[in-house]
């Protein structure tokens, strides 16, 4: 008889970085008894995988371990039977911000009582656990008629808040601080710092530039200011 099997596994897999992974395919027909063996859909097994008939373990796993792994039954009779699972390792990584509109583009400059736009992108996975925070000198910040906040643009990359300011006042200098998470936990936060302030020594009228349009950043950049203007915009990012 053709061989049949189950797998004693959820799929997909959520794990964090670092566990132990436990794959248990087991024979429920077939005649004579098959063979199980593991494959891997991208690529040849980890090579630290311990195989132990039909159980597959994967000790400390990385995101490079990440896939879909797959128990294949032959005892060639019939065809094969093939049972998978999809292993996903959490991972938060290439955090970003940019600010619209943008402080180093001459064209289009911001001003006291105009709109500025704080947004901060991270990679995900898996992208529907990953949740956003933002802090105003270290309090948090609720979303409000002048300060709105947005968890994910539909114009934007996934992965993405955005927080709008929507009246800009000399009041509202200070450091923002947009934090990532994921839901599952095991996983360090990400949070990127954004210092809005007036350079020391200068007098700024309300009509005034202040910033200025929506470029990326690099994160290579440490400290950046717009001398032109008398403001700075210093940023920075870690692991919380």
């Amino acid at each position: 008889a053709s061989p049949s099997i189950k797998l004693l596994v959820d799929d997909p897999i959520v794990v964090n970085p670092g566990e132990a992974i436990t794959l248990v395919c087991v024979t429920t027909g077939g005649e004579p008894a098959p063979s199980l063996t593991w494959v891997r859909s991208f690529g040849t097994l980890p090579e630290k995988t311990v195989l132990n008939g039909g159980t597959l373990t994967i000790p400390a796993i990385t995101s490079d371990d990440a896939g879909t792994y797959s128990c294949i039954a032959n005892n060639n009779v019939g065809n094969p039977a093939k049972k998978s699972t999809n292993i996903i390792v959490r991972a938060l990584k290439k955090g970003r911000f940019w600010i619209t509109p943008d402080p180093y583009h001459k064209d289009d400059n911001i001003q006291i009582g105009r709109e500025v736009k704080i947004s901060c992108q991270v990679e995900a996975v898996p992208s529907e656990e990953l949740t956003f925070s933002w802090f105003k000198n270290g309090r948090p910040l609720r979303s409000s008629e002048r300060m709105v906040i947005t968890q994910t643009d539909p114009d934007v990359s996934p992965g993405t808040t955005n927080l709008d300011i929507i009246d800009l006042k000399f009041t509202d200098f200070g450091t923002y601080t947009c934090v990532a998470s994921l839901k599952g936990g095991g996983i360090s936060d990400i949070s990127i710092d954004v210092n809005i302030s007036s350079s020391t020594g200068n007098t700024i009228g309300d009509k005034r530039n202040i910033l200025s349009s929506s470029k990326t950043l690099p994160l290579e950049s440490t400290h950046l200011t717009t001398d032109r203007c008398g403001f700075s915009i210093e940023w920075k990012l870690h692991e919380v």
